[in-house]
């Protein structure tokens, strides 16, 4: 429904701009209200008749000067609207050519860049096309290239030597042993997937029961005793407690293992009052190859003079029930899974 013409009638802001009048212009035509103006409805929109609009218009600019502005109007308009179809079309164009781009980067080109040597590298391995390619992969993707991919993530074709010239930084390394670039930083990326699954498997070794110890330097906690429980099957089930600080586990997501630090909501009443806390912990080796976790913990509430957040570490009370069993996590989660 277009709001601006209703039965034969033109809105004051359309009317305004249509028939170049100013309120002034308009004051003493015959008007009309929209039928839902009401309560609560805001200022109501004032609507007249095109002829009269038309013979207001034309006793202030005459019938020529009218139908002159007319004119220039329909031009305005009409160039507008060419210049928002083309610019429609060059977008849609640029999205396509990203869109391919992006579908056809050689499976090298979708290895992670971690320094402007691996980008310098690659800038040496590929062949035109094949830089378009990677360059806007990698766009795409906001992978952390820094100002390598930042500077031309807006264009979506960019030849060898315009590259160059927006990297200056890379000049120093587009002579570089690309292969030997790349190689570094494939085994950079290795050793960090590898750190991530050993820290992974560590994660989900977290449930069973942990004896905690603080280690805030503030002479009111530090070195108080806690214990951390969380339930084998992760549903909610487990505690963390100190002495002035509790948390029901709200939730343990067998994905939250996959980061460095486990982020696990909790809850508690306090004064009849729940209050929300959060706990991040980690579970780690210690020298002689027994577990232990260290994180923090923040209740949601604390006492007067007491610090909010609590630092711990803490070693597993008893046996690890999967080592009791001979199954590692992952076979584990693999028959669950079935």
């Amino acid at each position: 429904m277009d709001m601006d013409l209703i039965g034969g009638r033109l809105s004051a802001q359309k009317a305004r701009k249509r028939y170049f009048l100013t309120t002034a212009d308009m004051a003493g035509l015959d008007y009309t209200l929209p039928f839902w103006v009401g309560f609560g409805c805001g200022s109501a929109m004032k609507y007249y008749r095109l002829a009269d609009l038309q013979e207001r218009a034309e006793q202030k600019y005459g019938k020529e000067g009218f139908a002159e502005k007319q004119k220039e109007l329909e031009k305005r308009e009409k160039k507008r609207k060419l210049e928002e179809e083309k610019k429609r079309k060059d977008q849609q164009a640029r999205e396509s050519k990203k869109q391919k781009l992006v579908l056809t980067v050689p499976d090298w080109g979708r290895q992670p860049l971690t320094d402007l040597a691996s980008v310098g590298a690659l800038a040496q391995k590929c062949s035109l096309e094949q830089l378009q390619q990677v360059v806007v992969f990698a766009a795409e993707k906001k992978l952390p290239v820094m100002e390598a991919i930042n500077a031309v993530k807006d264009e979506a074709l960019l030849p060898r030597e315009n590259f160059r010239e927006l990297q200056p930084k890379l000049a120093k390394v587009l002579d570089s042993d690309a292969d030997a670039a790349l190689k570094r930083n494939a085994q950079k990326l290795a050793k960090a997937e590898a750190s991530r699954a050993q820290q992974a498997k560590l994660n989900r070794r977290i449930t069973g029961t942990w004896d905690l110890t603080v280690t805030n330097k503030q002479a009111k906690v530090s070195g108080n005793k806690g214990t951390l429980d969380i339930s084998r099957d992760g549903c909610g089930v487990g505690y963390i407690d100190f002495p002035c600080y509790y948390g029901n586990l709200e939730w343990f997501d067998k994905e939250a293992a996959e980061g460095k630090y486990m982020e696990i909501s909790t809850s508690w009443k306090v004064d009849w009052k729940r209050k929300y806390g959060k706990l991040r912990v980690t579970v780690k080796k210690d020298e002689s190859g027994d577990d232990l976790v260290e994180g923090t913990f923040n209740a949601g509430w604390h006492r007067n003079g007491w610090p909010a957040t609590l630092r711990f570490t803490g070693v597993r009370r008893g046996t690890y029930a999967g080592d009791a069993e001979g199954n590692d996590d992952d076979d584990r989660e693999t028959d669950d899974e079935l």
